[in-house]
This record gives structure tokens, C-alpha cells and sequence, in this order.
């Protein structure tokens, strides 16, 4: 009986050595990191890694932000996070980073490393949102709007929907353009994110395109609105034409749109959208008999404008619209039509064809 107890007594002990100590750390032992920005280095062999840290605070109040900003450059993005983590006192918590920034200098390198780094950490949540910072990352995230409530709150409520809804912005996730990456016949486009230094804030009017490999097309704010308005369907956006000395300026409501791809040797692309808005701005009177007049005139400059939008694209080398994922649908996918898409891409044609619909003059008093 006593060896039974012994032995029950010797197991117990083995199974209490056997346990280790908590590895959980209270609140006030984190920095949590809400930004994360990625720049080359002075080498061309470094990265230049940038933390925007959040301390912990109970006074919430608009420019009263407790925030740290810390940067080191190493060989590879790893080692640079693992040195951070000796110039601070706080363990580094990223699971609150959502908005991940890459430098310009860094996109026209090629960003491949960087996402494989970002797509293996598990603590990094595939929904941050993405953007390509100029002139680079360090810059941007040194910048401390006097808006902010709590660390990093401008640029979320930029990105997200949460605060303002512009057609000049465009977000992207994580998930989404890592799938872009990869995906055959459709390729990524990232926000541009620059520092107003002027008003202290940020700038976000302009988007970014990348092949495989790097950037290769950067649009205007013009250019930018208007690819928010044909790819993203994004409805709170204006069409405006020049009419006799003024602006007739359409506010949308809804926007719709489908692709057909011809199955020619040279491809060519029909790109037709479907809008309807209300008239914010115009002329007194304008509608008295002219509608059908004004619609023509809002869709002829429409497709022309789009046209020479997706001819600049195409010049470019990318295709953002995914116009070859819907080419290798229709020949289920097959290598030997994804060669061909790639040898007369180049060559491809586009047609818009668009019906705008006045469906009311707005308030008039």
C-alpha cells in the first residue's frame, strides 16, 4: 500500500515539474503596435523596419494620444523586430497592428520578402490594411495629427469606413492583395498614403499599381476617382463635365458594371457600366428638355475618359480589373491561353459603353 502511495506521490511531482510558469504579461507591461511601416535601407541588402506603439491610457482625448515611435534597420525584417525589442521596456504586441505601409523606394524594388514575412506571422491579422507611403514609411508614421483619439485612429478611420467615405481613397487588406500576388491575370494596387505637411495630417487621393513584382504606375487623384468608380463600384462618388463656361456635376447613387471578352486572336475588351445619380451642381433650369441631352453628354465623356484610363493601364503592364482572370474563365484555365493573353495583352483593345441615368435634380430652393 505504502509503495502504491509513493509512487501516486512521485507521479504527481513529475506532472507539477513538468508544468511551466504563465507566459501572459498584463496591459501595462505592452506596447501594442497599431502601425507597421517597411522601407529599404541605406544598403540595398537592409530594410529599414518602423513601429508606431500605443501606450496604454485612460484619458481619451483628441490630440492627448499617448504614442512611440521606434526604428531600426537590419539584413532582414525579422532581425529588425527582434532589435526593437531592446529599445523598449514593454513586450511588443502585434495584434492590434492594422495598417501596414511599404515605402515607395521599397515598391519599386519588389516587396516579395516583405509579404512572405507578413503572410507567416500569425499574430498579424490578414485584415490590416495596406498602403504605399511617400516619400517612405518613417516619414509618414512620424506624423501626429492633432485628430487622433487614440494612436493610429486618423489613419483607421481613413482606411476604414468607419470615418469618411472618399472616392479619392481606396483600402485594401492584407488578405486581398497577397491573394493578388499570387493570383494569375489579376494584379494588386495599393493606396497611396503622403504627409500633408501644411495641415499636419495625412493624404489620401491617389492609388498605386504593381505587376508580380514591383510598382509600375502611379494614377492622379482624376485617375484614382475614376478607377474607384469602375472597379470598386464605389457610389458616393461625382461626374463632372464642362458645360457653357460651368460644371454639371452628378452625384451618384449606384454604379454597376460588366465585363465581355472578346475570343479573337487579339482580344478585345467590352467594358459596359450601368450609373445613375442626381444633379448636385448645374446651371438653373438645365433640365427643362435637355435630360436625354445632358445623360448623351455625361456618358460620352465618361467613356472616354475610362477608355484612356484602361489604355494607360494596359501600357503599363498591369491589369488591376483582372481582365485575364476573366479571359483564362472562359477557356478554363488552361496554360496554353494564359501564354496567349500575356503575349497580346499589349494589343488589347477596350470599349466602354456606359448608361447614365439623371434620376433627380436634387433639392432645389
Amino acid at each position: 500500500m505504502k509503495g502504491r502511495i509513493t509512487l501516486l506521490f512521485l507521479l504527481l511531482l513529475s506532472l507539477v515539474c513538468a508544468v511551466s510558469g504563465c507566459g501572459f504579461k498584463d496591459i501595462d507591461k505592452r506596447f501594442f503596435v497599431v502601425a507597421m511601416g517597411i522601407d529599404r535601407g541605406s544598403k540595398s541588402d537592409t530594410y529599414r523596419v518602423t513601429l508606431r506603439l500605443a501606450i496604454p491610457s485612460s484619458k481619451i482625448e483628441s490630440g492627448e494620444t499617448k504614442t512611440e515611435v521606434e526604428s531600426f534597420e537590419a539584413p532582414s525584417i525579422a532581425e529588425a523586430v527582434r532589435h526593437l525589442k531592446a529599445l523598449v521596456d514593454k513586450e511588443l504586441d502585434f495584434g492590434h497592428c492594422r495598417v501596414i505601409l511599404f515605402g515607395k523606394p521599397l515598391m519599386e524594388d519588389g516587396v516579395s520578402s516583405p509579404l512572405k514575412w507578413l503572410s507567416r506571422r500569425r499574430d498579424i491579422a490578414m485584415v490590416s490594411f495596406m498602403g504605399m507611403a511617400e516619400p517612405d514609411a518613417f516619414k509618414v508614421l512620424k506624423l501626429h495629427p492633432q485628430s487622433e483619439r487614440y494612436p493610429g485612429n486618423a489613419l483607421f478611420l481613413t482606411f476604414g469606413s468607419e470615418g469618411t467615405e472618399s472616392s479619392f481613397t481606396l483600402t485594401e487588406y492584407l488578405f486581398d492583395w497577397a491573394r493578388r500576388q499570387k493570383e494569375t491575370g489579376k494584379d494588386g494596387y495599393l493606396p497611396i498614403i503622403r504627409r500633408d505637411t501644411d495641415n499636419n495630417s495625412y493624404r489620401l487621393d491617389r492609388v498605386a499599381f504593381l505587376d508580380k513584382q514591383k510598382l509600375r504606375l502611379c494614377l492622379d487623384p482624376s485617375e484614382t476617382q475614376l478607377f474607384n468608380i469602375s472597379a470598386m463600384h464605389f457610389d458616393k462618388s461625382v461626374i463632372a463635365v464642362p458645360y457653357q463656361g460651368t460644371r454639371i456635376v452628378l452625384a451618384l447613387s449606384q454604379v454597376k458594371s460588366r465585363v465581355s471578352i472578346s475570343k479573337d486572336s487579339v482580344p478585345a475588351v467590352n467594358y459596359f457600366v450601368r450609373a445613375k445619380g442626381f444633379l448636385e451642381e448645374s446651371p438653373q433650369n438645365l433640365l427643362e428638355g435637355n435630360i436625354d441631352k445632358i445623360e448623351s453628354m455625361l456618358q460620352s465623356n465618361f467613356n472616354s475618359q475610362l477608355e484612356d484610363l484602361l489604355y494607360k493601364i494596359r501600357d503599363a503592364g498591369v491589369d488591376p480589373y483582372g481582365f485575364g482572370l476573366g479571359y483564362l474563365a472562359q477557356h478554363f484555365g488552361r496554360s496554353k491561353e494564359w501564354e496567349h493573353w500575356k503575349r497580346t495583352y499589349p494589343d488589347v483593345s477596350f470599349r466602354v459603353t456606359s448608361r447614365i441615368v439623371i434620376d433627380k435634380s436634387g433639392l432645389v430652393k
